[in-house]
């Protein structure tokens, strides 16, 4: 072996072992958070198991299990109380004997993974069939060619925006649209977080989103664990989607997009030995009608929804009224609380940071015009770190915001979302406009839980002293918006 090659072979040591002591570091941080095992999840109680999960490769870690939701975990002032409160559903589980060997991780391609969960979702009756195209496609090979003569014009139009979301963001790795034959062309990209995305994936963060976004509407105190690994004390294993705490009540949903007939029986028996109430764990499965979900929910110990009727179920398992199924507080959610808007952005993994966050940028754009090969923002992160003041849990929340706004690009200018991918060059190298990046990250993140939030001009003043900086217009709020949840217009892809 040459004298370059063992120098090579040392710096990767070198820098596997400076990751792994910052994975600790980081790992201390957390634990000292209220919320960095609540309504997000619980990290591992083993530092291995951390650096074991985080040094797997992104397409690996999305291969086993869905990333979790958008609200995320970090914030700076611990409280025991209130870290015995977001341990609540880990020791619900524990007090009946069942052992919980792993957990769900924050990752910092959430944003992308909820923002294409709620857009699918929430318009899956005219994205049906692109849907079942690309996931027939996964499944036995070939690309995608859809003909959407016979289309209504918002399926056209809501199928097209999809599929521009999917190859912006490299889950397709070719797009075309025909307008004139109003034929899509494509072909996804056979990674593991992909398929894992296409075959069920999204449809869990959805539900979940869902479920979130109502509970806190309705000002309900609940802990969340996504995914744990459980064994049950007769020694079976098994893996819960979602296991909320509600009022202190558990309330279990577990989420299919097919071949739910072999699992229906398998989720009742398991509600028993958790011991949950029927009316408390609740199936939600893709696609069936009513009358199959209300069939199937006197047939077995368990309720069993669609993506319809299913918040009707969770609002009789928390003991609210029908009427309250779309109600919203008249400020809602995030200025029902004081400094509730901070709390969102901590939650997210966005704390804005503003008194750091202008170094970061302006350090990184010096480090980026000095490259002469692509690196991911991981490597960079280790040089950041140097540089700055910020601490290494509040400089990863600032990169969050650079990489959630679409800061990096590849060779080819595509938009780089995950920190394991290279990426070659920033959309620009002028500070103010990876600022103005950020503030839209923040932007995102508010209107994902209220989309009206903006609409208050108090709102605004409130936003721009959280983050630091100036929200902008209307005009752009209101294009965000419309890619998370209304676009109304199909890209011309010809």
């Amino acid at each position: 072996m040459s004298n370059e090659q063992n120098q090579f072979l040392e710096s990767i040591l070198q820098e596997l072992k400076n990751i792994t002591a910052e994975l600790q570091l980081l790992r201390s941080e957390l634990r000292l958070s209220p919320y960095a095992r609540s309504e997000k999840t619980v990290l591992s109680s083993s530092p291995r198991q951390v650096v074991d999960s985080l040094e797997k490769t992104e397409g690996e870690r999305s291969d086993e299990t869905v990333l979790a939701g958008s609200p995320g975990q970090v914030v700076d002032s611990p409280d025991e109380t209130e870290e015995e409160k977001a341990l609540a559903v880990y020791d619900w589980l524990t007090a009946r004997g069942i052992t919980v060997k792993n957990y769900r991780e924050q990752s910092a391609v959430d944003a992308v993974f909820d923002q294409l969960a709620m857009f699918l979702g929430e318009r899956f009756k005219n994205l049906s069939r692109i849907y079942e195209s690309i996931k027939r496609s996964l499944s036995q090979g070939g690309s995608v060619t859809l003909n959407l003569s016979s289309s209504s014009q918002s399926e056209i139009a809501d199928s097209t925006q999809f599929c521009t979301m999917l190859y912006s963001y490299a889950f397709l790795s070719s797009y075309h649209y025909n307008k004139p034959t109003k034929t899509i062309y494509a072909a996804p990209q056979r990674v593991g977080k992909v398929i894992n995305f296409f075959t069920g994936g999204w449809f869990e963060r959805y539900i979940y989103l869902k479920i979130f976004s109502f509970l806190v509407q309705n000002r309900l105190e609940f802990t969340c664990l996504l995914n744990p690994q459980i064994t049950f004390p007769n020694g079976d294993d098994f893996e819960l989607d979602v296991l909320f705490l509600v009022n202190n009540q558990p309330l279990w949903l577990e989420c299919k997009t097919g071949e739910y007939q072999t699992h229906v029986a398998k989720y009742s028996n398991a509600r028993k030995v958790l011991g949950i109430p029927k009316q408390r764990a609740v199936l939600v499965v893709l696609d069936i009608s009513e009358d199959i979900s209300e069939n199937l929910t006197s047939l077995y110990d368990i309720t069993v929804a669609n993506e319809n009727n299913f918040t009707k179920a969770v609002l009789a398992a928390v003991g609210l009224s029908q009427d309250q199924e779309s109600v919203a507080p008249s400020y809602p959610t995030i200025t029902a609380t004081p400094g509730g808007l901070s709390t969102l952005l901590n939650k997210a993994s966005l704390r804005p940071v503003p008194e750091y966050r202008q170094q970061v940028i302006n350090e990184l754009i010096t480090l980026v015009s000095s490259l002469n090969q692509p690196v991911s923002i991981t490597e960079v992160k280790s040089v950041l770190a140097e540089k700055v003041q910020a601490s290494k849990s509040q400089l990863q929340d600032i990169l969050n915001a650079i990489v959630r706004g679409g800061c990096l690009l590849d060779d080819n200018g595509l938009t780089v979302s995950s920190f394991t991918s290279p990426f070659s060059k920033l959309v620009s190298h002028d500070p103010a406009v990876i600022e103005s990046k950020c503030i839209e990250s923040y932007v995102r993140a508010v209107l994902l839980t209220e989309p009206t939030y903006f609409e208050n001009p108090s709102n605004i003043d409130e936003f721009q002293r959280v983050v630091g900086g100036t929200a902008p217009d209307m005009t752009t709020i209101s294009k965000l918006r419309e890619q998370l949840f209304r676009p109304d217009a199909a890209p011309d892809h010809s």
